[in-house]
């Protein structure tokens, strides 16, 4: 070989890196700058972040508000389902009563009052309540008064003395007040 070639053995190769000495100067307005736009980027993050947590609040408030209003506007559908359906007891009840008055029919009544205690049962299962106020004070809340019944009874006074037609109330929702007579003190 060479000489040529063995120098080029022995030579160690050029490192292609250059090792810093120093970093260079940096002009204080120019750092000054750098400072500024990287405090402006951070406040635009919070700003960003602010903004995202609060929409996110706002959809789940916004969620929760569709929910419950879908929830109440379902409950007010079955109340007034289950209300139309207390008229169809009513006229079950009114038909047992006047088939009493037939004996022949009889046998027809007790099928009546049969499905009429299956119908109200499975609207009982769905919640429904009846509201029995017989031997209660008086409260307008539950109930109508449709006529007063003269009472010797101070106990009596302004208590409900009979029902002329069952109430009803589904969950704490009143479907329809029961129809009632109040006993009024003679005087």
């Amino acid at each position: 070989m060479s000489d040529r070639g063995k120098k080029i053995e022995t030579e160690e190769p050029a490192d292609d890196r250059e090792v810093p000495s120093e970093a260079p100067p940096v002009d204080p307005a120019e750092l000054t700058a750098m400072r500024a736009r990287a405090e402006g980027a951070e406040r635009k993050l919070r700003d960003i972040q602010e903004t995202f947590l609060a929409a996110r609040a706002e959809l789940e408030a916004t969620r929760v508000r569709v929910e419950r209003d879908a929830t109440r506007k379902a409950e007010a559908k079955f109340g007034e389902l289950v209300a139309n359906l207390l008229e169809c007891a009513d006229d079950l009840d009114r038909a047992i009563e006047h088939g009493r008055q037939i004996p022949a029919a009889s046998p027809v009544v007790s099928g009546v009052a049969i499905a009429r205690d299956r119908f109200l049962g499975a609207l009982t299962k769905a919640g429904l309540e009846r509201i029995d106020p017989v031997g209660q004070p008086y409260d307008p809340n539950v109930a109508e008064a449709i006529g007063v019944v003269p009472v010797s009874d101070p106990g009596e006074h302004d208590v409900v003395v009979s029902v002329e037609r069952a109430g009803f109330k589904l969950g704490s929702r009143i479907l329809r007040p029961a129809r009632v007579h109040v006993g009024r003190l003679l005087s």
